[in-house]
């Protein structure tokens, strides 16, 4: 898979393994998190396009950490993951 982000893409399927679910409270709260500066160091944007990037490609998202769930559950959740980074916009500043 090409990406431009791709620690930023291994860091939201690496949080998997502690999830209990893939709902759509888990991604609010992944972004919760991302917008709060914890666990996720980079800035919003980054996750923002790794996901549409990962998304936009065929390859499996999973295919470098295997989580414990399917690729249609990630792939699921990443794009509630990436509706929640939409509604959060606009992002706060990064200093």
């Amino acid at each position: 898979m090409t990406i431009e982000h791709p620690a930023e893409l291994n860091a939201i399927i690496y949080a998997l393994f502690s999830a209990p679910g893939l709902d759509r409270e888990a991604a609010a709260g992944m972004v919760k998190s991302m917008l709060a500066g914890q666990y996720f160091l980079d800035r919003p944007a980054a996750y923002s396009r790794a996901i549409e990037q990962a998304l936009a490609q065929p390859d499996p998202v999973t295919a470098a950490l295997e989580p414990p769930f399917s690729e249609t559950e990630v792939r699921k959740f990443l794009r509630l993951v990436h509706e929640e980074l939409a509604k959060a916009k606009p992002w706060p500043a990064t200093t």
